[in-house]
């Protein structure tokens, strides 16, 4: 019964497992309107990512990247990043739903999702969260409480994911902003693809969480994905976009703009 309502549902909840199937479907959260309000889980005709081995960094870039104002860590404050990638503050909308906030939480405890942190003065000024599938992971929001510490946290965490042995990023939409260091767009049924085979490694963002199997409800239900992949790929194939905007898709990321948080963090 819960493979069944794993299969038929796009209502986003806090059910870690029906979290981490959405987006083994190749799926992500937007609102219902495509601006704001209600959220579910949509499937689009392309997606971004970042292929790590392609990744350049703008050399006027570089001296923010690598500040030395910055220490990156990880899975240190995955809550405290999630909630400050969802606050209301930023931009007086968010798609990180309180359910998702949960799920993520769960998915963050049972080893799938991860939090990218920037640190200064042993305070927490900016970072991301994602789910990693094998050898992919995703960033799908950054947020900032310091000038330039999500590029930090973005650009040092790429470095380091290919140096642990991680092929590709799905980055959501491409990015229109600074924060774009080689996003490329992959149609749909590509980026399913793309998931399968990242599935075969297990590689680790730090060495005290190794990659963790997968649910076995989900390992029962990708065959039958499989299957209804390869009825998708015969369909006519649809132009990519040309910006995330034109995508519908909500920011995966926000630049470094003056960001002034309504609490002291």
């Amino acid at each position: 019964m819960r493979s069944l309502q794993l299969l038929q549902s796009n209502k986003v909840g806090d059910d870690p497992v029906a979290v981490l199937w959405h987006y083994i479907r190749g799926q992500m959260v937007n609102w219902v309107d495509g601006k704001s309000g209600a959220v579910h889980w949509e499937s689009t005709s392309h997606r971004g990512v970042q292929w790590l081995d392609k990744v350049k960094f703008p050399r006027k870039q570089k001296r923010y990247i690598f500040s030395p104002l910055f220490d990156i860590r990880y899975d240190r404050a995955f809550e405290e990043v999630i909630r400050a990638c969802a606050d209301l503050a930023r931009e007086g909308r968010t798609w990180i739903s309180e359910p998702l906030i949960r799920g993520l939480i769960r998915l963050h405890h049972m080893g799938f999702a991860h939090s990218y942190e920037a640190w200064h003065n042993n305070q927490l000024v900016g970072g991301g969260f994602g789910i990693q599938l094998g050898c992919m992971i995703s960033c799908d929001s950054l947020f900032h409480r310091m000038d330039n510490a999500s590029k930090a946290a973005y650009g040092q965490t790429l470095v380091h994911l290919q140096n642990c042995g991680f092929k590709v990023v799905d980055t959501n939409g491409v990015a229109s902003h600074s924060v774009n260091y080689g996003e490329e767009w992959l149609p749909s049924w590509q980026f399913q693809s793309l998931i399968f085979d990242c599935l075969k490694e297990t590689p680790s963002l730090i060495d005290s969480r190794p990659c963790q199997p997968l649910p076995w409800e989900i390992k029962l239900m990708i065959p039958a994905l499989r299957v209804s992949r390869k009825v998708i790929r015969t369909l006519p194939p649809k132009s990519a976009p040309k910006s995330a905007s034109d995508s519908k898709l909500p920011a995966a990321k926000t630049a470094d703009v003056a960001y002034t948080p309504t609490e002291s963090p």
